[in-house]
């Protein structure tokens, strides 16, 4: 029996190292900006104004927030009129967070059967201020949040 539990705990160990090696950081240098997704996303736009990432079951865009009208006290609203022009028209949920340098605010949406995660993130100590979209197939909402969670800022 304790041969039994043993091997269960290797067996469990190993799997969940397998799935944190599954993980990749990925940086947009033009912003500064740094954040962990599966190994196989793929990179389509890196540019100063784009950055866009995917595999088949997620798909990362990020821009750059110019409006210095945005701050700490509205940007719940900023991210609701966003996702409203993104025209996702079933809001889920919405919450502010804290990341590394960054506050900002996020909400779950729905649009024509497609979900997505739609963050905008002001960094604290710089002017590197972001949209995050994270479209995802239904059974990955785990993972859009996790990208999400990853943003760090660098220098």
């Amino acid at each position: 029996m304790r041969h039994l539990f043993f091997t269960t705990l290797a067996v469990l160990c190993l799997a969940a190292t397998s799935v944190s090696a599954q993980m990749t950081d990925m940086h947009w240098d033009t912003h500064g900006v740094g954040f962990k997704v599966p190994d196989n996303f793929a990179i389509e736009t890196n540019n100063a104004e784009e950055f866009t990432a995917s595999n088949d079951n997620l798909f990362l865009t990020i821009v750059p927030i110019q409006d210095i009208e945005v701050s700490d006290d509205d940007l719940a609203d900023a991210v609701v009129e966003m996702a409203k022009g993104l025209e996702y028209d079933d809001i889920e949920e919405g919450e502010a967070i804290e990341i590394d340098d960054f506050t900002g605010y996020y909400i779950k949406g729905r649009k024509d059967g497609t979900n997505a995660v739609v963050m905008a993130v002001l960094d604290k100590k710089s002017s590197t201020n972001l949209l995050v979209v994270i479209v995802y197939v239904d059974g990955y909402e785990k993972q859009a949040v996790n990208i999400a969670a990853s943003l760090y800022a660098y220098d």
